[in-house]
């Protein structure tokens, strides 16, 4: 077997609050889109890609996933990408397939 030297990548204090700052920041920003400021259609989007930035937050910060290695990526990215596929075709085909509800 190989051995693997674990490199550990020190994160200050000071990294970790401003990470939860901008959570909760962005967290505000998707209560404001979703109540008060409806941008005439972009709502949705707006939300998903705040979800995504805070979600890359959580992953590179939190779970430590920033210093991982890049193969990783190329296998949990497209993984990641085809169940979300599944679950938006199955919700979409949920709904096209209906009967109208008299």
């Amino acid at each position: 077997m190989e051995n693997r030297e674990v490199k550990i990548h020190p994160v200050k204090y000071r990294t970790y609050v401003f990470v939860w700052m901008g959570l909760v920041i962005l967290t505000g920003l998707t209560y404001t889109v979703a109540v008060g400021i409806h941008p005439a259609g972009w709502a949705i989007f707006v939300a998903l890609a705040i979800a995504g930035t805070k979600s890359g937050l959580v992953l590179n910060y939190f779970m430590h996933l920033k210093s991982e290695r890049l193969v990783i990526f190329k296998v949990i990215i497209p993984l990641v990408m085809a169940v979300f596929l599944v679950f938006i075709l199955l919700t979409f085909s949920d709904v096209a397939f209906r009967g109208v509800v008299k």
